[in-house]
């Protein structure tokens, strides 16, 4: 074979070589372009969007309804992110006890990242009580209560009034004020007639408040539990003591707590014994203290000290 036809040969397999090279490229090319082309399902948030803190079993509830918070479309691959929700079975198990972490966009599109569960530890009521304490629940109308100011944490004082005996009272030499349209006579004989004083007194101080309605005190060294999510390696705690619950009831906008002036108290029993006796037998009103409250030693309030002296005397001066 001629040093020609050589040449011609090698230039026939370089040129063959070229254009298989070309053509895998182009072929390639179209294989990636038709993959981004590719058409795959997703959820997307309905025209108003999804709230912050919104359940997503409330979401699901109406999947596929008239109002549904959520719809299913299709889109390119190439556009859809990578945690995208792309199943319903795969929707349903993201959001079942799950809330929105943050507000979602109208139309946007439902991903894993956007939905978050938190899972905290309760503690019993009973177990924040102290050994040889008790817990006793006690209400007083608004104006008596703090007006609902009081919550889980504080501490209050009790106020009584209340109608005693006069051989019963804790104050010495408490007269009795002479009726001037009865006259006396000396002569007559003198009547046994049971005498009574209308009394005001704090009856305890200092008692520490467990729960207002149904919102417990917390505890000091109380930490939330923030559930690590699988598949963004991220805590969804919030960090800030406060937990996001997930049985789709408690925490709810709009949920009652309870009665703000309904008052959960940490008690010894002796001070329980004096506070039914106290709200069987008299008007009871409380009041809230500072941290650095101290208490105080009281002889009470009669028609006699009210206005700060001796008002037998005021009201008939001697001479």
């Amino acid at each position: 074979m001629g040093r020609r036809a050589i040449v011609l040969l090698v230039a026939l397999v370089l040129a063959g070589l070229a254009a298989w090279a070309v053509w895998n490229f182009l072929q390639n090319v179209a294989e990636d372009e038709r993959a981004g082309q590719e058409q795959v399902t997703v959820f997307r948030a309905g025209g108003n969007g999804i709230a912050e803190g919104t359940e997503g079993a409330i979401v699901l509830s109406n999947l596929g309804g008239a109002e549904a918070q959520v719809v299913a479309s299709t889109d390119e691959l190439e556009d859809v992110p990578a945690d995208a929700i792309q199943t319903e079975e795969e929707l349903r198990q993201v959001l079942t006890g799950s809330l929105a972490a943050g507000p979602i966009s109208g139309n946007a599109v439902l991903t894993r990242s956007q939905w978050t569960s938190i899972s905290v530890e309760v503690v019993p009521l009973a177990e924040q009580i102290a050994s040889g304490n008790q817990a006793i629940t006690i209400s007083t109308s608004n104006i008596q209560g703090v007006n609902g100011f009081v919550e889980a944490g504080d501490r209050i004082n009790m106020i009584i009034t209340l109608d005693i005996e006069f051989d019963l009272i804790p104050i010495d030499d408490i007269p009795t004020l002479p009726d001037p349209d009865v006259p006396t006579d000396p002569d007559a004989p003198a009547e046994e007639e049971a005498v009574t004083i209308t009394y005001t007194r704090y009856v305890l101080q200092g008692l520490n408040v467990l729960a207002t309605g149904r919102d417990v005190r917390e505890e000091e060294d109380d930490d939330q539990t923030g559930e690590i999510d699988a598949d963004t390696g991220t805590d969804t705690g919030t960090g800030d003591g406060t937990a996001t619950p997930t049985d789709g009831t408690a925490g709810q906008e709009g949920e009652d707590p309870g009665n703000s002036t309904v008052f959960t108290l940490e008690v010894t029993p002796d001070q329980a014994e004096r506070i039914v006796y106290a709200f069987e037998n008299g008007s009871i009103w409380l009041t809230l203290v500072p941290e650095d409250f101290v208490e105080i030693e009281s002889d009470g309030v009669t028609i006699d000290n009210l206005f700060g002296g001796d008002l037998i005397d005021a009201i008939f001066p001697e001479g």
